[in-house]
Protein backbone atom coordinates (compact mmCIF):
# COMPACT_ATOMS: atom_id res chain seq x y z
CA UNK A 1 0.00 0.00 0.00
CA UNK A 2 1.53 3.29 -1.37
CA UNK A 3 0.16 6.24 1.37
CA UNK A 4 0.00 9.85 0.66
CA UNK A 5 0.04 12.30 3.58
CA UNK A 6 -2.81 14.56 3.96
CA UNK A 7 -2.75 18.21 4.64
CA UNK A 8 -4.98 20.84 6.10
CA UNK A 9 -6.95 21.71 3.00
CA UNK A 10 -7.56 18.51 2.15
CA UNK A 11 -9.48 17.54 4.75
CA UNK A 12 -13.13 19.62 5.16
CA UNK A 13 -14.54 20.04 8.73
CA UNK A 14 -18.14 18.49 8.96
CA UNK A 15 -18.05 16.52 5.48
CA UNK A 16 -17.80 12.93 5.57
CA UNK A 17 -14.46 12.00 4.50
CA UNK A 18 -14.31 10.39 1.16
CA UNK A 19 -11.85 7.83 1.64
CA UNK A 20 -10.04 5.89 4.79
CA UNK A 21 -7.57 7.74 7.56
CA UNK A 22 -4.78 5.79 8.06
CA UNK A 23 -1.40 6.61 10.19
CA UNK A 24 2.05 5.97 9.11
CA UNK A 25 2.10 2.22 9.47
CA UNK A 26 -1.08 1.59 7.39
CA UNK A 27 -3.78 0.86 10.38
CA UNK A 28 -6.80 2.21 10.05
CA UNK A 29 -7.70 5.83 12.15
CA UNK A 30 -11.26 7.11 10.12
CA UNK A 31 -13.22 4.44 8.05
CA UNK A 32 -14.61 6.52 4.88
CA UNK A 33 -17.86 8.81 5.89
CA UNK A 34 -16.67 9.82 9.01
CA UNK A 35 -17.23 13.54 10.15
CA UNK A 36 -14.20 15.66 11.25
CA UNK A 37 -16.49 17.87 13.85
CA UNK A 38 -14.09 20.73 14.63
CA UNK A 39 -10.87 22.51 14.32
CA UNK A 40 -9.53 21.21 17.46
CA UNK A 41 -9.82 17.55 16.38
CA UNK A 42 -8.92 18.39 12.55
CA UNK A 43 -5.71 20.09 14.58
CA UNK A 44 -5.13 16.53 16.38
CA UNK A 45 -5.35 14.61 13.79
CA UNK A 46 -2.47 16.63 12.04
CA UNK A 47 0.15 16.68 14.71
CA UNK A 48 -0.43 12.79 14.50
CA UNK A 49 -0.09 12.71 10.97
CA UNK A 50 -2.94 10.94 8.98
CA UNK A 51 -2.67 9.52 5.36
CA UNK A 52 -5.05 7.80 2.75
CA UNK A 53 -4.30 4.93 0.19
CA UNK A 54 -3.09 6.38 -2.73
CA UNK A 55 -5.10 4.16 -5.15
CA UNK A 56 -8.01 4.94 -3.11
CA UNK A 57 -7.47 8.57 -4.26
CA UNK A 58 -7.03 7.45 -7.50
CA UNK A 59 -10.34 5.94 -7.59
CA UNK A 60 -12.07 8.73 -6.45
CA UNK A 61 -10.89 10.79 -8.81
CA UNK A 62 -11.58 8.85 -11.68
CA UNK A 63 -15.34 8.78 -10.52
CA UNK A 64 -15.34 12.79 -10.86
CA UNK A 65 -13.82 12.63 -14.09
CA UNK A 66 -16.27 13.02 -16.99
CA UNK A 67 -16.62 10.32 -18.78
CA UNK A 68 -14.84 10.52 -22.25
CA UNK A 69 -17.30 9.92 -25.21
CA UNK A 70 -15.09 7.33 -27.65
CA UNK A 71 -15.34 9.36 -31.10
CA UNK A 72 -18.01 8.27 -33.47
CA UNK A 73 -16.67 5.80 -36.21
CA UNK A 74 -16.45 6.53 -39.72
CA UNK A 75 -19.55 4.47 -41.05
CA UNK A 76 -21.77 6.42 -38.01
CA UNK A 77 -20.47 9.86 -39.46
CA UNK A 78 -21.23 9.18 -43.01
CA UNK A 79 -24.69 8.16 -41.66
CA UNK A 80 -24.76 11.36 -39.20
CA UNK A 81 -24.11 13.14 -42.96
CA UNK A 82 -27.17 11.62 -44.53
CA UNK A 83 -28.95 12.54 -41.40
CA UNK A 84 -28.34 16.26 -40.95
CA UNK A 85 -29.58 16.35 -44.82
CA UNK A 86 -32.50 14.92 -44.09
CA UNK A 87 -33.15 17.35 -40.78
CA UNK A 88 -32.31 20.06 -43.74
CA UNK A 89 -34.08 19.23 -46.78
CA UNK A 90 -37.72 18.24 -45.35
CA UNK A 91 -38.21 21.25 -44.48
CA UNK A 92 -35.75 23.53 -46.22
CA UNK A 93 -36.98 26.96 -46.00
CA UNK A 94 -37.62 26.49 -42.28
CA UNK A 95 -34.62 25.19 -41.00
CA UNK A 96 -32.77 27.83 -39.46
CA UNK A 97 -29.22 28.57 -40.71
CA UNK A 98 -29.51 26.60 -43.67
CA UNK A 99 -26.55 27.81 -45.64
CA UNK A 100 -24.07 27.77 -42.75
CA UNK A 101 -25.52 23.90 -42.04
CA UNK A 102 -24.94 22.92 -45.57
CA UNK A 103 -21.80 24.47 -45.83
CA UNK A 104 -20.67 23.11 -42.25
CA UNK A 105 -22.26 19.51 -44.54
CA UNK A 106 -19.91 20.29 -47.13
CA UNK A 107 -16.71 20.33 -45.51
CA UNK A 108 -17.41 17.29 -43.21
CA UNK A 109 -18.07 15.23 -46.39
CA UNK A 110 -14.89 16.67 -48.02
CA UNK A 111 -12.71 15.49 -44.54
CA UNK A 112 -14.65 12.18 -44.67
CA UNK A 113 -13.92 11.56 -48.22
CA UNK A 114 -9.91 12.73 -47.84
CA UNK A 115 -9.94 10.39 -44.16
CA UNK A 116 -10.97 7.06 -46.13
CA UNK A 117 -12.19 7.41 -49.33
CA UNK A 118 -12.38 3.92 -49.88
CA UNK A 119 -14.77 3.33 -46.87
CA UNK A 120 -16.93 6.47 -48.54
CA UNK A 121 -17.02 4.36 -51.59
CA UNK A 122 -17.73 1.22 -50.01
CA UNK A 123 -20.93 2.50 -48.26
CA UNK A 124 -21.91 4.00 -51.59
CA UNK A 125 -21.82 1.19 -53.43
CA UNK A 126 -23.58 -0.96 -51.08
CA UNK A 127 -27.12 -1.22 -52.85
CA UNK A 128 -28.93 -3.21 -49.90
CA UNK A 129 -33.04 -3.21 -50.55
CA UNK A 130 -33.46 -0.77 -47.65
CA UNK A 131 -31.58 1.83 -48.98
CA UNK A 132 -34.50 3.37 -50.83
CA UNK A 133 -36.45 4.36 -47.87
CA UNK A 134 -33.91 7.17 -47.42
CA UNK A 135 -32.80 7.63 -51.19
CA UNK A 136 -33.68 11.14 -51.68
CA UNK A 137 -31.27 11.90 -48.44
CA UNK A 138 -28.45 9.51 -49.09
CA UNK A 139 -28.44 9.92 -52.68
CA UNK A 140 -27.34 13.49 -52.62
CA UNK A 141 -24.32 12.99 -50.18
CA UNK A 142 -22.77 9.92 -51.91
CA UNK A 143 -23.34 12.19 -55.32
CA UNK A 144 -21.28 14.53 -53.36
CA UNK A 145 -18.44 11.68 -52.57
CA UNK A 146 -18.22 10.83 -56.19
CA UNK A 147 -18.50 14.51 -57.50
CA UNK A 148 -15.23 15.24 -55.08
CA UNK A 149 -13.05 12.31 -56.27
CA UNK A 150 -14.14 13.24 -59.97
CA UNK A 151 -12.95 16.82 -59.51
CA UNK A 152 -10.05 15.90 -57.50
CA UNK A 153 -8.98 13.73 -60.22
CA UNK A 154 -9.33 15.83 -62.75
CA UNK A 155 -7.20 18.98 -60.62
CA UNK A 156 -10.05 21.46 -59.46
CA UNK A 157 -9.24 23.94 -56.69
CA UNK A 158 -10.46 23.32 -53.32
CA UNK A 159 -13.40 26.36 -53.98
CA UNK A 160 -14.65 24.83 -57.08
CA UNK A 161 -14.83 21.28 -55.23
CA UNK A 162 -16.15 23.02 -52.55
CA UNK A 163 -19.29 24.97 -54.64
CA UNK A 164 -19.88 21.51 -56.11
CA UNK A 165 -20.28 19.62 -53.73
CA UNK A 166 -22.89 22.01 -51.94
CA UNK A 167 -24.46 21.96 -55.46
CA UNK A 168 -24.79 17.64 -55.20
CA UNK A 169 -25.86 18.24 -51.63
CA UNK A 170 -28.84 20.57 -52.49
CA UNK A 171 -29.44 19.70 -56.38
CA UNK A 172 -32.87 17.52 -55.77
CA UNK A 173 -33.93 19.92 -52.43
CA UNK A 174 -37.48 20.95 -53.71
CA UNK A 175 -37.86 17.18 -53.80
CA UNK A 176 -36.24 15.39 -52.01
CA UNK A 177 -39.14 13.88 -49.98
CA UNK A 178 -40.88 13.08 -53.62
CA UNK A 179 -37.64 11.11 -54.06
CA UNK A 180 -38.20 8.99 -50.73
CA UNK A 181 -41.37 8.46 -52.16
CA UNK A 182 -40.45 7.34 -55.75
CA UNK A 183 -37.77 5.18 -54.49
CA UNK A 184 -40.26 2.42 -53.31
CA UNK A 185 -43.64 3.41 -54.93
CA UNK A 186 -44.79 0.23 -57.06
CA UNK A 187 -46.24 1.90 -59.79
CA UNK A 188 -45.58 4.09 -62.39
CA UNK A 189 -44.11 7.91 -62.12
CA UNK A 190 -47.51 9.74 -62.32
CA UNK A 191 -47.87 13.04 -64.45
CA UNK A 192 -48.10 15.27 -61.85
CA UNK A 193 -44.93 13.55 -60.45
CA UNK A 194 -42.93 13.74 -63.88
CA UNK A 195 -44.02 17.69 -63.93
CA UNK A 196 -42.22 18.47 -60.57
CA UNK A 197 -39.18 16.41 -61.53
CA UNK A 198 -39.17 18.74 -64.56
CA UNK A 199 -39.10 22.07 -62.48
CA UNK A 200 -36.97 20.67 -59.86
CA UNK A 201 -33.68 22.31 -61.22
CA UNK A 202 -35.06 25.44 -61.21
CA UNK A 203 -37.09 25.47 -57.68
CA UNK A 204 -34.41 24.00 -56.17
CA UNK A 205 -31.81 26.99 -57.17
CA UNK A 206 -34.78 29.21 -56.17
CA UNK A 207 -35.43 27.74 -52.78
CA UNK A 208 -31.51 28.65 -52.59
CA UNK A 209 -31.35 32.09 -53.53
CA UNK A 210 -34.19 32.53 -51.20
CA UNK A 211 -32.45 31.15 -48.33
CA UNK A 212 -29.44 33.63 -49.25
CA UNK A 213 -27.56 31.51 -51.64
CA UNK A 214 -24.78 33.99 -54.06
CA UNK A 215 -22.68 31.88 -55.26
CA UNK A 216 -23.12 31.54 -58.48
CA UNK A 217 -21.09 28.54 -59.21
CA UNK A 218 -22.91 26.68 -56.53
CA UNK A 219 -26.63 27.63 -57.96
CA UNK A 220 -25.74 27.12 -61.90
CA UNK A 221 -24.92 23.40 -61.15
CA UNK A 222 -28.24 23.00 -59.34
CA UNK A 223 -30.04 24.70 -62.15
CA UNK A 224 -28.32 22.75 -65.08
CA UNK A 225 -27.32 19.53 -63.51
CA UNK A 226 -29.64 17.85 -66.33
CA UNK A 227 -29.07 19.26 -68.94
CA UNK A 228 -26.68 17.73 -71.46
CA UNK A 229 -24.41 19.32 -74.41
CA UNK A 230 -26.18 18.10 -76.82
CA UNK A 231 -29.31 19.67 -76.18
CA UNK A 232 -31.68 16.53 -74.81
CA UNK A 233 -31.92 17.57 -71.24
CA UNK A 234 -34.08 19.63 -69.54
CA UNK A 235 -35.28 21.96 -68.22
CA UNK A 236 -34.35 24.09 -70.80
CA UNK A 237 -32.45 22.44 -73.22
CA UNK A 238 -29.43 24.59 -73.44
CA UNK A 239 -26.67 23.00 -75.23
CA UNK A 240 -23.86 25.40 -73.34
CA UNK A 241 -23.67 23.59 -69.75
CA UNK A 242 -21.59 24.91 -67.02
CA UNK A 243 -18.78 21.95 -65.92
CA UNK A 244 -19.54 21.59 -62.75
CA UNK A 245 -23.38 20.38 -63.42
CA UNK A 246 -21.84 18.23 -66.31
CA UNK A 247 -20.01 16.18 -63.69
CA UNK A 248 -23.03 16.87 -61.00
CA UNK A 249 -25.34 15.30 -64.01
CA UNK A 250 -22.70 12.19 -64.26
CA UNK A 251 -22.31 11.14 -60.65
CA UNK A 252 -26.12 11.71 -59.93
CA UNK A 253 -26.93 9.38 -63.35
CA UNK A 254 -24.33 6.85 -62.05
CA UNK A 255 -25.38 6.66 -58.63
CA UNK A 256 -29.41 6.46 -59.33
CA UNK A 257 -28.36 3.77 -61.92
CA UNK A 258 -26.91 1.57 -59.22
CA UNK A 259 -29.62 1.84 -56.73
CA UNK A 260 -32.31 0.02 -56.50
CA UNK A 261 -36.12 0.87 -57.00
CA UNK A 262 -39.04 -1.35 -56.10
CA UNK A 263 -39.97 -1.51 -59.41
CA UNK A 264 -36.59 -2.57 -61.03
CA UNK A 265 -33.73 -3.97 -59.57
CA UNK A 266 -30.12 -1.42 -59.77
CA UNK A 267 -27.89 -1.84 -63.09
CA UNK A 268 -24.86 -3.21 -61.95
CA UNK A 269 -21.18 -1.36 -61.06
CA UNK A 270 -20.15 -2.11 -64.47
CA UNK A 271 -22.87 -1.54 -66.34
CA UNK A 272 -23.34 1.88 -64.93
CA UNK A 273 -19.72 2.43 -66.07
CA UNK A 274 -20.06 1.41 -69.56
CA UNK A 275 -23.29 3.14 -70.01
CA UNK A 276 -21.68 6.60 -68.92
CA UNK A 277 -18.37 5.98 -70.55
CA UNK A 278 -20.45 5.59 -74.29
CA UNK A 279 -22.83 8.75 -73.25
CA UNK A 280 -19.25 10.93 -72.78
CA UNK A 281 -17.77 9.18 -75.08
CA UNK A 282 -14.90 9.13 -73.59
CA UNK A 283 -14.50 12.49 -72.26
CA UNK A 284 -12.06 13.43 -69.39
CA UNK A 285 -15.34 13.15 -66.77
CA UNK A 286 -15.94 9.60 -67.37
CA UNK A 287 -12.43 8.66 -67.71
CA UNK A 288 -11.99 10.61 -64.01
CA UNK A 289 -14.99 8.57 -62.97
CA UNK A 290 -13.66 5.17 -64.16
CA UNK A 291 -10.14 6.01 -62.56
CA UNK A 292 -11.41 7.17 -59.27
CA UNK A 293 -13.76 3.89 -59.17
CA UNK A 294 -11.98 1.03 -60.85
CA UNK A 295 -13.49 -1.79 -62.54
CA UNK A 296 -14.59 -2.91 -59.22
CA UNK A 297 -15.00 0.08 -56.33
CA UNK A 298 -15.40 -0.77 -52.99
CA UNK A 299 -18.12 -2.74 -51.82
CA UNK A 300 -18.83 -4.85 -54.94
CA UNK A 301 -19.30 -8.20 -54.79
CA UNK A 302 -16.91 -10.48 -56.76
CA UNK A 303 -15.91 -13.87 -58.14
CA UNK A 304 -12.16 -14.75 -57.52
CA UNK A 305 -10.50 -17.04 -60.04
CA UNK A 306 -9.83 -19.64 -56.85
CA UNK A 307 -13.65 -20.34 -56.22
CA UNK A 308 -13.82 -17.73 -53.27
CA UNK A 309 -16.04 -14.88 -53.41
CA UNK A 310 -15.48 -11.43 -51.85
CA UNK A 311 -15.99 -7.94 -51.11
CA UNK A 312 -13.76 -5.40 -52.59
CA UNK A 313 -12.23 -3.13 -49.94
CA UNK A 314 -9.71 -1.59 -51.15
CA UNK A 315 -8.48 0.50 -54.10
CA UNK A 316 -5.88 -0.98 -56.55
CA UNK A 317 -2.43 0.15 -58.38
CA UNK A 318 -4.35 -1.03 -61.16
CA UNK A 319 -8.60 -0.77 -62.41
CA UNK A 320 -8.62 -4.92 -62.06
CA UNK A 321 -6.68 -5.17 -59.50
CA UNK A 322 -8.31 -4.06 -56.12
CA UNK A 323 -7.68 -5.31 -53.12
CA UNK A 324 -10.54 -7.95 -52.13
CA UNK A 325 -12.12 -9.81 -48.35
CA UNK A 326 -13.22 -12.98 -49.28
CA UNK A 327 -16.22 -14.08 -47.73
CA UNK A 328 -17.06 -17.67 -49.06
CA UNK A 329 -14.52 -20.39 -49.06
CA UNK A 330 -13.64 -22.25 -53.00
CA UNK A 331 -16.81 -23.80 -52.34
CA UNK A 332 -19.09 -20.56 -52.15
CA UNK A 333 -19.72 -21.30 -48.42
CA UNK A 334 -19.53 -18.66 -45.93
CA UNK A 335 -16.89 -18.67 -43.92
CA UNK A 336 -16.45 -16.89 -40.41
CA UNK A 337 -12.97 -15.03 -41.14
CA UNK A 338 -12.32 -12.55 -43.58
CA UNK A 339 -9.21 -13.11 -45.46
CA UNK A 340 -7.69 -10.77 -47.73
CA UNK A 341 -6.41 -11.23 -51.37
CA UNK A 342 -4.43 -8.76 -53.96
CA UNK A 343 -6.12 -9.70 -56.96
CA UNK A 344 -3.13 -8.94 -58.68
CA UNK A 345 -2.15 -12.34 -57.98
CA UNK A 346 -3.57 -14.79 -60.80
CA UNK A 347 -4.60 -17.15 -58.28
CA UNK A 348 -7.12 -14.71 -56.99
CA UNK A 349 -7.88 -12.61 -59.94
CA UNK A 350 -11.26 -11.46 -59.86
CA UNK A 351 -13.17 -13.33 -63.14
CA UNK A 352 -16.40 -11.26 -62.58
CA UNK A 353 -19.37 -10.23 -60.10
CA UNK A 354 -20.44 -12.55 -58.01
CA UNK A 355 -23.72 -14.33 -59.21
CA UNK A 356 -25.57 -14.15 -55.45
CA UNK A 357 -25.41 -10.91 -53.98
CA UNK A 358 -27.72 -11.96 -50.73
CA UNK A 359 -25.10 -12.47 -49.12
CA UNK A 360 -23.32 -8.99 -49.33
CA UNK A 361 -26.34 -7.56 -46.94
CA UNK A 362 -25.10 -9.43 -44.33
CA UNK A 363 -21.43 -8.52 -44.13
CA UNK A 364 -21.14 -5.30 -42.14
CA UNK A 365 -18.25 -2.45 -42.80
CA UNK A 366 -17.10 -3.24 -39.35
CA UNK A 367 -15.83 -6.87 -40.04
CA UNK A 368 -13.86 -5.69 -43.28
CA UNK A 369 -12.43 -2.70 -42.04
CA UNK A 370 -12.11 -3.04 -38.21
CA UNK A 371 -14.57 -0.63 -35.78
CA UNK A 372 -12.22 2.29 -35.38
CA UNK A 373 -11.85 5.93 -36.98
CA UNK A 374 -10.12 5.21 -40.10
CA UNK A 375 -7.83 7.58 -41.67
CA UNK A 376 -5.21 8.45 -44.27
CA UNK A 377 -6.70 5.17 -46.33
CA UNK A 378 -8.27 7.49 -49.55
Amino acid sequence: MQLLKLVESEVQIGIPLPWNVRNQDCALLLAKGYVVRDEAQLEMLLDRGIFVDLEEVRALEALKAPIQRPPDSIYVRWTSAIDELEALLTSPEEAPDLISRIEALARTIIDLTAEDADIGLFMAMRQDQARHLRYGFSHPVYTALLCILMAQRIGWTERRVQSLTLAALTMNASIADLQVHMAFQDYPVLDRQRALICKHPMESAALLERAGVTDCAWLNAVREHHEQVGGKGYPTGTTVVDESAQILRMADHFMACISPRTLRPSMSIQEATRQIFREDQGGPMSRALIRELGLYPPGDFVQLANGEQGIVVRRGAEARTPLVAAVTDTQGRSVTTTVQRDTAQPEFAITGPAPDRSLLVRVPPERLYGFGVATGQG
